[in-house]
């Protein structure tokens, strides 16, 4: 199999088209946002139409034109909606729920399927986001432990 390396301004706007038009699309997971439950260039998603949005769906978003973030629901505050990747434990984003693409239906990690309406998922979602003080010296710990990440300061001393 072949694969290619799109920018995501140009290659997201398709996905989000075929969405629309009720097909399921995946795609492979890029970038460190959602640690540690979807892992770049190893994992992929599975995408969908959004008919509801809930505090816990995974969503694409697209938050300003272009600009693409694939994060959680934090918060709904009637049509405003903050997001937050689960690999940030301090920063968000908003944006309106016009701006919903569409949601994540099954994760692909390290060759199995996830459904998110699945109860293991459910678990999973609804211990880490109670977990948010904590998850810095989590987050920390598993690029250490798990993918053997030192930060740099660590590795240049004598």
């Amino acid at each position: 199999m072949t694969s290619i390396q799109m920018d995501n301004a140009q290659f997201l706007p398709h996905v989000c088209q075929l969405v629309q038009e009720g097909h399921k699309v995946t795609i492979g997971a890029k970038g460190n946002s959602m640690r540690p439950f979807i892992e770049s260039d190893r994992d992929a998603v599975v995408l969908s139409r959004l008919s509801q949005p809930a505090v816990g769906d995974v969503v694409l978003a697209e938050l300003e034109p272009g600009h693409y973030v694939l994060h959680r629901i934090d918060a709904i505050k009637g049509d405003l909606i903050r997001l937050r990747g689960d690999g940030n434990p301090y920063q968000t984003e908003q944006c309106n729920a016009c701006d919903l693409r569409a949601t994540v239906v099954v994760i692909v990690r390290k060759g199995r399927k996830y459904a998110t309406s699945s109860r293991t998922w459910k678990v999973y979602s609804w211990l880490w986001t109670r977990l948010l003080p904590m998850r810095r010296y989590l987050l920390a710990l598993y690029r250490l432990l798990w993918r053997g990440e030192l930060p740099a300061r660590l590795m240049h001393r004598q």
